[in-house]
């Protein structure tokens, strides 16, 4: 499966609509200040049915866009290219067409959330990047930890509830799709067949 064939045309005219799921995930996020993210949810929705590298795209443009109105986000484009390409090599191991494989995922996603963004929440902004999870860092940083150590472990804490949370929606957005529209996207057939064998096994 070429890279080429991943970007048909109704994946690259998916691309704009995960974006826009991206940003308003992220905006809402930063408008309430909630200790979670929810600004990937369409960078791993699109992983999943078109390939990791249609999804890498979006979550770099996801991360410019909002870096219009919030700079810092821009150096984790990174974070979402790794999710992207993690995501999308899940994805065609059948690891999102269960729920108990999704959340199995989304755990494997947090692992590479955390260890992306580490160094650059770390070396580049000091602990404090903005948002809910600053709150968190700067708790256990009053609790005498250290910069890494309350990084780390706000990280755990916010990673852990926002990527199974998006991986969760992201599970029930693909399983609400159609057969017909899933056969339109390079790993559209690896949910078609799990529905297929659903299917049979209720026969």
């Amino acid at each position: 499966m070429s890279i080429k064939k991943d970007f048909s045309l109704m994946a690259i005219l998916l691309i704009p609509v995960a974006i826009a799921i991206n940003i308003v995930g992220g905006q809402l996020v930063n408008l309430l200040k909630l200790p979670v993210f929810l600004d990937t949810i369409g960078t791993i929705l699109i992983s999943c049915i078109a390939g990791p590298w249609v999804g890498a795209v979006t979550g770099i443009l996801s991360n410019a866009i909002n870096a219009i109105f919030a700079p810092q986000l821009f150096p984790y484009a990174f974070v979402s290219v790794c999710i992207a390409v993690v995501a999308g090599y899940l994805a065609k191991g059948k690891m999102f067409t269960t729920l108990v494989k999704t959340v199995i995922s989304s755990l494997i996603i947090v692992l590479t959330a955390i260890i992306s963004s580490l160094p650059i929440t770390v070396f580049i902004f000091g602990g404090a990047s903005g948002g809910g999870s600053s709150l968190v860092t700067s708790a256990f940083l009053a609790m005498g930890h250290s910069l890494i150590q309350s990084v780390l472990t706000s990280s755990l804490i916010t990673e852990l509830a926002d990527k199974i949370i998006s991986c969760i929606i992201v599970f029930l957005i693909i399983r609400s799709m159609s057969t017909r529209y899933l056969s339109k996207f390079s790993q559209g057939s690896i949910y078609i067949k799990q529905k297929k064998s659903a299917k049979g096994n209720l026969k």
